[in-house]
């Protein structure tokens, strides 16, 4: 994929700040919607339409400039990996690091999961971080959740130092059990780690027929509005919900990109997009991913003041209010221990996932159809650029996880250099997928930054 890397000595001056950024959308409406009551042909086809001309797009080899983040991260060389052997690779490393072997094997999925989504920020690049933790003794990681209250619809679970996947999968099951029982279900969470890509979570609500939301606090890197220093986590939100033949898939951060990019795009010694994130002055853009690790960070979504970032930070305080301070986390915002293996304590983040059951509100199950119908509108709304048809939450994954099934997870060569080097260092070369065995053996890739 050939992309424009923006120039590294083109920093903004403190005067600047930080350019808006472009996510907000421009479309607006009035009026009733209006659309028509697809069918679910209909809705099948235009969701085969969306994923078809998404992977048009990421096999075009035509020159273009870069389009999202999501483009910056997915840049450079490659190797396909199958799914199944890459999550047994990545279990064998983490069952080496002291997890059990079941847990292992769930927290390999969802890092596996990420990939094969196109989300290489919660991925692989992952496992050194996680092994790290472990090996350092920061995560208990045979520990099982439990409940600290429960009612009939809500319940705070005590993930007790656990790994994040487990708690998260314990607490998310509790609230699919409230939601199909009572309608809704609320779970909040305290004492955990980290958990992967929410949407992993809200999928498995929505494989219920019903509507999951999925949260997490993490670390801090968001430098607040007015704020010059990092003060809240990327805080993400997912909300997954089900159509006829389709589905809504929202995963997103209350940052203007999740600290993983920054992450990647660092392995990769590859510049960034102005906008993204602060150096250490916490006021100056930089487009050195070092500095944003190195005592910078994350802008709000939206960017500056004058470009609404204010709402994103108020997202973002969202998320932490409904994570650590609803479940009595002991530690909430700037306090929280930075997400580091030389942290020295657990860092007890928190989570909520919420489930609401449609057809308790629509015993005739005209939810799923008007979504689908709904759905079907959007991509069907005249396209601004012809070569870029219009999309909703969820279609550039699937496309990408489509392709996965195919040829195999894409990992960027550096990432899995990063696992060949993690795996040898753990006596598990013997599980590395051939494609990755077969790197230069003189090839390698800078570690993990916050596993250093």
């Amino acid at each position: 994929m050939n992309f424009h890397t923006p120039n590294p000595n083109s920093e903004l001056p403190c005067s600047a700040r930080i350019k808006s950024l472009s996510f907000a959308s421009k479309a607006s409406h009035s009026g009733p919607m209006g659309f028509p009551w697809q069918s679910a042909l209909a809705a099948v086809f235009g969701i085969g339409v969306g994923v078809l001309l998404e992977r048009l797009k990421n096999r075009s080899g035509a020159k273009k400039a870069v389009e999202s983040s999501s483009d910056v991260v997915k840049s450079g060389s490659f190797v396909f990996v199958g799914r199944e052997q890459l999550e047994k690779t990545v279990a064998s490393c983490l069952k080496a690091a002291g997890a059990p072997p079941d847990k292992a094997q769930l927290v390999a999925q969802v890092l596996v999961a990420a990939d094969a989504r196109g989300i290489p920020s919660h991925g692989v690049n992952r496992a050194e971080m996680y092994c790290g933790e472990l090996k350092a003794k920061l995560i208990d990681p045979g520990a099982d959740p439990k409940i600290s209250s429960d009612s009939a619809s809500a319940a705070n679970v005590d993930g007790c130092n656990g790994l994040g996947a487990v708690v998260a999968s314990y607490a998310m099951k509790l609230c699919i059990q409230k939601a199909k029982s009572t309608g809704i279900g609320l779970v909040v969470c305290h004492n955990s780690n980290h958990f992967g890509i929410a949407g992993f979570w809200s999928e498995l609500a929505l494989k219920e027929k019903l509507i999951g939301f999925a949260f997490t606090n993490t670390s801090p890197f968001l430098v607040p509005t007015r704020a010059c220093q990092r003060a809240g986590g990327t805080n993400p939100i997912a909300c997954y919900c089900p159509a006829e033949g389709d589905s809504f898939q929202l995963d997103m951060a209350t940052t203007t990109v999740p600290i993983g990019k920054i992450e990647v795009c660092h392995r990769k010694g590859q510049q960034i997009p102005n906008g993204w994130g602060v150096d250490s002055t916490g006021v100056c853009s930089t487009t050195n991913p070092e500095k944003i690790l190195k005592g910078g960070g994350l802008t709000p979504l939206g960017g500056l003041e004058e470009t609404a970032g204010y709402k994103g930070y108020g997202l973002n305080m969202m998320v932490e209010i409904l994570c650590a301070i609803l479940s009595g986390c002991q530690k909430v915002g700037p306090a929280v221990p930075p997400w580091r293996v030389d942290r020295g304590t657990a860092v007890d983040y928190g989570h909520c996932f919420i489930c609401i059951d449609p057809a308790k509100l629509l015993p005739s199950g005209d939810f799923e159809k008007a979504l689908s119908g709904y759905l079907s509108t959007m991509r069907q709304l005249p396209a601004g650029d012809v070569e870029r048809s219009v999309l909703v939450p969820g279609d550039p994954e699937r496309a990408e996880e489509d392709d996965a099934a195919k040829q195999g997870v894409r990992l960027n060569r550096q990432i899995a250099l990063g696992l060949r080097s993690l795996a040898q260092s753990l006596g598990c070369s013997g599980s590395l997928p051939a494609e990755i065995q077969a790197l230069p053996e003189d090839a390698s890739a800078p570690k993990h930054p916050h596993a250093v």
